[in-house]
This record gives structure tokens, sequence and C-alpha cells, in this order.
């Protein structure tokens, strides 16, 4: 952006050239620069490489960009083959002591990877690493030398490239710098074989703001058994399909964040293919799986929240949005039991909020409450809110023996409409 600056006057090339370092001045190399003649004619400024295969096929010209290694100051290579990172990777044999920025993604899922001579083993200033479905077999090591590190994104890592929750414990503990840390899985094969018994010490990273995990629920406990994160403002999980969660560690590991403290307002949310439950808090914690059947997901939310117990029976607002597609869905498998499990965390909840699809459901679950039994679950309920309720419609009918019992045991609730569904966000699920 700055180049046509410098073409204006001469007056306007002195301001530019007097401050490279203010204005980030920057040479950008890909498979379309003549890399000699660009690097002759400007001074010897930091160099961006970026390669991409759609970009055409000169990956000569980014094998001459690195053989400037003392220079360059990010890589970004997408779309890499196993043979295209082999090339690049002979080129990148030394240490890249003003790499400041590194990312390489690469579409295959088997996942080319990287060799042990690597930048030479070593990137003293890296700052922002992101790796894309590409194996690092050795990245606790070269880790170890990135100790100013703030984003560390390890994505869709390949069944080659799986690090052990121990070894990647102890690999994080030199990043006292790190902000944000994304590690995902592309399989559930990538799972620990046992469970290590974590250490009595925890490993601090004291920058940590934003952790997302994808994989299965056994590493989850494994790593963030020998982590704490006193500064985290954010923490996402996709957990692949788990029928059953036990996740004690996350438990410990939640109640040493601020989010059980203002934890008042949650949302259950049941896509085609995948739910998720949020939990809103200074810290947001945002819990996902996938799962195909309507009754799976719904089963499996209940044992999820029931690990979370501790944490949701401070809970006073709940929503429970379902897809507006949902109708394709046959929810003729799912017993009234399963809805009721679902609630049963959820001590305080005092409004519960239905959006319109799953109004139907929830409510012949809850019109079997009756009796002694009425307030079994959620007994703090004062008011339920169903999208598209009609006083005189079929659902109101159903509630009325509901409705009436509560009443009966002292314990009233108002019903209403709900008259849009406000946090209903609808997302990408791939």
């Amino acid at each position: 952006m700055w180049k046509p600056l410098v073409h204006v006057c001469k007056r306007w090339r002195i301001t530019v050239f007097a401050s490279p370092q203010r204005l980030h001045l920057r040479l950008v190399c890909d498979v379309r620069t003549p890399v000699r003649e660009l690097l002759n004619i400007w001074p010897p400024w930091p160099i961006v490489i970026r390669y991409s295969p759609d970009e055409g096929e000169g990956e000569g010209n980014v094998i001459a960009a690195l053989r400037h290694h003392d220079r360059i100051s990010w890589i970004v290579f997408k779309e890499l083959t196993s043979h295209v990172l082999q090339r690049f990777s002979t080129a990148m044999q030394e240490p890249f002591l003003a790499l400041i920025g590194l990312r390489l993604q690469s579409l295959n899922e088997l996942g080319p990877a990287i060799p042990d001579t690597f930048l030479g083993g070593s990137a003293p200033q890296l700052k922002i690493f992101v790796l894309e479905s590409i194996a690092f077999p050795t990245l606790p090591g070269f880790v170890s030398s990135t100790t100013h590190l703030t984003k560390l994104q390890l994505q869709k890592i390949p069944e080659a490239g799986y690090i052990s929750p121990e070894a990647m414990g102890t690999s994080l503990s030199v990043l006292l710098e790190l902000e944000e840390l994304v590690i995902g899985f592309q399989s559930p094969q990538s799972r620990p074989p046992s469970m290590i018994p974590p250490p009595l010490t925890r490993i601090t990273l004291p920058a940590l703001t934003y952790f997302e995990f994808r994989g299965v629920s056994e590493y989850l406990e494994g790593l963030i058994a020998r982590i704490k994160t006193p500064k985290l403002h954010s923490l996402d999980v996709w957990f692949f399909l788990d029928l059953i969660f036990i996740i004690p560690q996350l438990n410990k590991f939640i109640g040493m964040t601020n989010m059980p403290k203002l934890c008042k307002r949650a949302y259950i949310e049941l896509y085609p293919w995948s739910a998720r439950i949020t939990i809103e808090s200074p810290t947001p914690l945002h819990l996902r799986f996938k799962c195909d059947r309507l009754d799976w997901r719904v089963s499996s939310m209940a044992r999820l929240c029931n690990e979370l117990s501790p944490l949701l029976s401070e809970v006073e607002l709940l929503e429970v949005n379902g897809d507006p597609d949902l109708q394709v869905e046959s929810q003729e498998d799912i017993e009234s039991t399963q809805w009721l499990e679902l609630f049963r965390s959820f001590t305080a909840v005092h409004g519960l909020y239905v959006s319109k699809k799953l109004g139907p459901p929830i409510a012949q679950a809850l019109q079997e409450l009756t009796g002694e039994w009425v307030t079994e679950v959620l007994p703090s309920l004062q008011s339920l809110s169903l999208g598209g309720f009609n006083p005189n419609g079929p659902i109101q009918g159903a509630l009325e023996p509901y409705s009436a019992a509560r009443q009966f045991s002292g314990h009233p609730i108002t019903i209403k409409r709900w008259e849009q569904d406000p946090h209903w966000d609808p997302e990408d699920d791939d």
C-alpha cells in the first residue's frame, strides 16, 4: 500500500523512506514476484512471503525469497501439498531470526509433515504461529524456542501429528506471553491411550485470555489438568461425539476462572447436526458437540449439563432454541424424560424461554410433572415464555395441568408468548 505514495513525488518518497519501522514497511513476495529484481531496487526492509497455488506455479520465486532468511518477518503458505512443503522446507533449514508470523495450511486431510530441521529448530522472535491440517511431530521442542509467542493455533491436527496432553502441557509452560491458544484435531481417533495422573502443581499461563479446543473430552481433561489460566476471558470447546461426558477436570478448571461468579444466563441451541450450550459470565463458556439424531443430541446435552451442574445451578435465565428447520427431523423418538433430564441441573432458573419449534415437545414433557413431582424439575421457575404461543392453542391446553399443579404447590408460573428469539444465531457447523 505504500508503493503508490513513493511514486507521487520525491518529497513523499523521502518521507516514507525516513520511517520504515513506524510505517511497518514490508516487501511482499509471492509466486508472481520477480524476487531478485524486487530486492535489488528497494531498501533492505523485512520480507513477507505468501504462497497459494491459485496464484500460479512460480514456486521458484518463493524459494528465492526464502534464501533471505535473516530478513523474513512473515510467511503465509496456503493449500500446501506434501511435495510443495518438502520443496519449501529444504530452503528453510536455517533459523529465521526475524520471523514474527508463520501460517502453514494444507487442504489434505492426511496432512503433510514438517521435518525436524524446519527453521533450524528455532524461531526466537515468533509471535504468531498457525498450523492447519499439517503434522509437526517435533512441535514441543520447537515451541520451547518460541518464548515470545502470543498466538498459537494448531487446527485440524492429523493423526500423524498427534501430541500427548502431557507433552503439550510441558511445551506450553515456557509461553508466558501467550494470549490465544487453539488446539483442534481432525479425528476422534486422536485420543490418549490411557489417562496419566496430573502433576501436583499446574503450569500457569499468565497472559492467556482465549482458549479454544476441538477434540475428545479425554484429551481436554488430560491437558487442562496441567494448566491454569488466571486471566482467561473466553473458553470455546467442541467435543467429538461422546454419548457420555465425564469432565471433572473441566469443572475444576472453570472453578479457577472468574466464570462461576456471575453465571446467571445460559443458552442451549439444537442445530440439525450439533448442539451447543453457552454460559454467560465474565468468562464466556461455549461447549459444543456433533451428533446426527435429535434424541441423541438432547440426551447427550442432558448428560453434559449434569456434569456441569455445579456451574449451572447458579443460572437464573435459560433459553432453549431449536433450528427453524428442525421440523425436518423426527421428534417422535424423543421421550419426555429426556427433556426433563435436560432441565434437571437448572435448579435456580426462574425464567425459561423456548423457541417455537421446541414448544410442543417441551410442553408435553412438562405436563407429566404433576402432584408432588411438579417441582422436581425447575423448582424455581416463575415464568415460561414460548415462541409462537397461542393462549387458545393446543400448547396452552397441554400446559394447564402443569400450571394448575404449580399453583397448588405454592410455586405458580406465568405462561406467555415469546415474541422473538433474541439469542438465535445460526452458524456454519463445518
